[in-house]
């Protein structure tokens, strides 16, 4: 039974490193393109998935809140920045 979880948490860190990985090139798209409220919100989604996927948040809880207010944060910025533009 152990190793059914063991590949599930395996399989959920190896998503989180692509999806971080896709939200570094958007935050890098976003800097290209002049954007910087885009491209803090990336960064911070960024920051949120590498937390996520190196798995600090399940060592510490003052981490896997620091992930959820990045989170918080970052969709905050790109729901603003998407309602003013």
């Amino acid at each position: 039974m152990g190793g059914t979880r063991g590949t599930g948490v395996q399989g959920f860190r190896f998503f989180m490193w692509i999806a971080t990985a896709l939200w570094l090139i958007a935050a890098l798209a976003a800097i290209i393109d002049g954007d910087t409220l885009n491209a803090v919100a990336w960064f911070g989604f960024v920051a949120a998935g590498a937390l996520s996927a190196s798995g600090g948040t399940e060592r510490s809880r003052g981490l896997a809140y620091l992930s959820v207010a990045l989170l918080v944060a970052s969709v905050g910025i790109l729901i603003g920045v998407f309602l003013v533009d």
